[in-house]
């Protein structure tokens, strides 16, 4: 796992909700995952090619319903299909700008899954996490990569 390729998927997130949902975010100290997490709700990308691996956006529910809603102009009241949508959209859009920054490596990305309540990457793998803060709330990034 190497900075240069985790740090285009850093700066992607930042700018995407910047520029999407018009919310600062902070990146946090970067961690090793000790334990599997279980976010109550994921966005995640398998990534095969030059770098293997998962990209994962996990949130808790007010933080996803809260984002959501600004970034679809509602009110959201509870995690439902509009949020899951929304999820995989923000996921999609990280991932898809990373890419761009990622040029010199020949890799591609599924499209975003969305899940509730489960552990994305295998506790048998490290795993990056880089934790998140905004004023909507907490969220982690967490990626693993094979190569």
């Amino acid at each position: 796992m190497k900075a240069e390729q985790v740090n285009p998927f850093l700066k992607s997130a930042v700018e995407t909700f910047k520029t999407m949902v018009n919310l600062a975010v902070k990146p946090g100290t970067p961690y090793l995952r000790k334990e599997a997490s279980q976010p109550e709700i994921s966005g995640f990308v398998n990534i095969s090619g030059d770098i293997r691996g998962t990209f994962a956006m996990t949130y808790p529910a007010n933080t996803a319903i809260n984002v959501c809603s600004k970034f679809l102009g509602e009110e959201i009241k509870e995690l439902n299909a509009s949020v899951a949508d929304c999820i995989g959209e923000l996921t999609n859009i990280v991932t898809g700008f990373a890419k761009q920054n990622l040029k010199s490596l020949l890799f591609s990305i599924t499209l975003p899954k969305v899940v509730h309540n489960q552990t994305i990457i295998p506790t048998d793998v490290p795993v990056i996490c880089i934790p998140f803060e905004s004023d909507m709330g907490t969220f982690i990034i967490e990626a693993s990569y094979d190569s």
